[in-house]
């Protein structure tokens, strides 16, 4: 056997082994809110951390969820959560978070944690996150939003 049949060998059982340990997880689908829906960046009356992948935010009469596909340790050190908008969102209307590509937290002395979901809840659902939460403030912070 000559040394490309054992490449070709090989390279056959590498794309194959995630088939052969069970189907590999599809990725998940990203849920956009609608533009008129979106989180306003520079509206935000309180939020808190509760966990380094969730953060609860009151913004004005509407409350979201949102979560980093990542841990974001440290997401509202320096006096509160700063986001990053996607540059889509921005070109339609600015200071929005909707869930898009792109969008982050953006962390002091850390790198941005991208943004995997951006939910809208209810009011009940915001008080159980915030009762749970690790830390609290109010405003946005000294930036409200990029």
């Amino acid at each position: 056997m000559n040394a490309r049949h054992v490449a070709v060998a090989c390279l056959l059982l590498v794309s194959t082994a995630p088939w052969a340990a069970g189907r590999p997880q599809q990725p998940v689908a990203r849920q956009e809110l609608q533009v008129n829906d979106c989180m306003r960046t520079d509206r935000i009356s309180n939020y808190a951390v509760v966990d380094d992948r969730t953060v609860a935010v009151a913004n004005g009469p509407n409350y979201f969820k949102i979560t980093t596909n990542v841990d974001c340790p440290r997401m509202d050190l320096g006096g509160g959560v700063r986001f990053r908008a996607s540059e889509n969102v921005k070109a339609v209307a600015p200071m929005r978070i909707c869930g898009s590509i792109n969008e982050q937290i953006v962390r002091r002395d850390d790198p941005p944690c991208q943004i995997q979901a951006v939910e809208k809840i209810d009011k009940a659902t915001y008080d159980q996150l915030n009762k749970n939460a690790k830390r609290k403030a109010s405003g946005p912070g000294t930036s409200g939003g990029h």
